[in-house]
């Protein structure tokens, strides 16, 4: 069998193990484009089955290739073995750069429950070790968060945070992520909190484990010295909180805060003991600390009557906990009435007060800070203040649109919804025809707007006048400086005849 060689389209299969789940429409419509035009230039990669051939690389460029019409492709066959074939499909698609995320972890499981070691995959990839586990540890995601992050609504940043909370507290943690307008709103990417909200909450909620292989891998410096302090005591590295209760429900318990004083420094205390703190501020930090109330006066001052001690040891930790409960208390309280009572008398003092609003350019202008539209709404239309009033419902409907143009298929079925139907074909025959003014447009100086050839009266483009002035601006601006009168002529100096 010749290992080159021209293969019809219809007897190519592709194999189920590729990585690659989701394809761009628009690069995909591209290489057909170009497909069409030149031709499959790089043969795709097929191994032989009973049912023809089964695809190893190349899925695009086949893809392309049968919508572009073309009967046959280039192709390179090579004799595999099923666990072969399905582990060149996976490497050879991991070299691209566009691939997801979650497919790329999705394919680093794969190789591992194969039997491949990370070691290995990431060797064979050029990668760290830490960045193969983390992708691999995506796969950990409970679906309401992978589908997300397939989205791109949630950053990658942020699913790895996630992804080292427990499968039954992930939709806790994703719910610190977003800022949602409306109760049940669905999230977008423009409602995003700041990612130190959500590593707080984690630091706060989910204990690290310095002996999980989570810990080998992505804090490798931390793990190795939790490891050499433990030979070297034989005992076991202390598990410490910087918070003043308790938040983990696992056994046993870190060390609270009050409980535990650092010893770092020169003059180290005779006392001190290997420790990492597990929940909250500082989490992952390896350092000695001192837990002998009794015994070192350097950390707990000198010693008194364990009586006495106890008492006000006990005394001083209820009075924390009591007033932390009284704040949450309150907090819950002034929470709940707001949202009961107040929320819906501020919202019907509301409705009241502008029952009797007008359009205005102060109202658009509220309306569109709180949407936030980018810099393409000042290309599409103009600034807030400089729209007429008759526009304004115009206005709010690109303002929204901009909010659901992340995706395609969000804006067609926003625009459905808006009842001005746009359908792909729309946009592809207008970006054709819009194709030879895109690259005469330029930017106005004084209204910032964009603007393209000037048209004269005869129908035919010409470049502007001033290339840094739009065509109202330069009109405007000829109408508030009229050119001087010329000088008078040789019929206008006659003396007019007397009736």
């Amino acid at each position: 069998m010749r290992e080159f060689r021209q293969l019809e389209t219809n007897v190519i299969h592709e194999s189920p193990t590729n990585p690659r789940r989701s394809f761009s429409e628009t690069s995909l419509d591209e290489l057909t484009a170009s497909v069409r035009r030149h031709g499959v230039l790089q043969p795709i990669l097929v191994r032989p089955n009973g049912e023809g051939f089964v695809l190893i690389a190349g899925a695009r460029r086949l893809r392309a290739a049968k919508l572009a019409g073309c009967d046959t492709v280039p192709a390179r066959v090579l004799e595999l073995d099923d666990a072969a074939a399905d582990e060149a499909t996976i490497i050879e698609n991991l070299h691209r750069e566009d691939i997801h995320p979650l497919d790329e972890g999705i394919s680093y499981q794969r190789l591992v429950s194969a039997g491949r070691m990370i070691e290995d995959i990431a060797a064979a990839l050029g990668k760290s070790k830490g960045y193969v586990y983390q992708r691999i540890s995506l796969t950990r995601l409970v679906p309401k968060v992978q589908d997300l992050l397939a989205r791109d609504i949630l950053p990658l940043i942020y699913a790895l945070k996630i992804a080292v909370v427990p499968a039954e507290q992930q939709e806790e943690a994703l719910a610190q992520c977003f800022r949602p307008l409306f109760r049940d709103e669905e999230a977008r990417r423009d409602q995003l909190e700041p990612l130190a909200q959500l590593t707080a909450w984690v630091e706060k909620t989910v204990r690290l484990n310095p002996r999980s292989e989570d810990t080998q891998v992505l804090l490798p410096t931390l793990a190795e010295q939790v490891v050499s302090a433990e030979q070297e005591r034989d005992a076991s590295v202390l598990a410490l909180s910087t918070l003043h209760f308790h938040t983990d429900k696992a056994e046993p318990k870190p060390i609270l805060a009050k409980s535990w004083r650092s010893a770092e420094g020169k003059a180290r205390c005779k006392h001190a003991r290997p420790g990492v703190i597990v929940l909250g501020e500082g989490q992952g930090t390896f350092l000695q600390v001192c837990i002998a109330k009794k015994q070192c006066d350097k950390h707990w001052g000198r010693p008194k009557d364990a009586a006495s001690r106890r008492t006000g040891d006990e005394v001083e930790h209820a009075a924390a906990r009591r007033q932390q409960e009284e704040a949450w208390a309150k907090q819950r309280e002034e929470r709940e009435r707001w949202q009961k009572h107040l929320r819906p008398q501020a919202v019907r003092l509301i409705a009241d007060l502008t029952a009797k609003l007008a359009w205005s350019p102060m109202l658009l202008r509220l309306l569109l800070e709180e949407i936030r539209p980018d810099e393409l709404f000042l290309d599409v239309l103009d600034k807030p203040d400089r729209i007429a009033v008759k526009r304004y419902p115009q206005a709010l409907a690109v303002a929204l649109a901009l909010r659901h143009g992340w995706q395609r298929d969000d804006l067609l079925v926003f625009s459905k919804r808006l009842g001005v139907k746009v359908t792909s074909k729309d946009i592809a025959a207008m970006s054709t025809a819009l194709a030879p003014s895109i690259q005469t447009m330029g930017r106005c100086v004084d209204c910032e707007r964009s603007y393209g050839p000037v048209v004269g009266e005869d129908g035919e483009e010409r470049a502007p006048v001033d290339p840094s002035k739009c065509d109202d601006c330069r009109k405007e601006r000829n109408a508030a400086s009229p050119e001087p009168p010329s000088a008078p002529t040789e019929r206008s100096r006659k003396t007019p005849k007397r009736a």
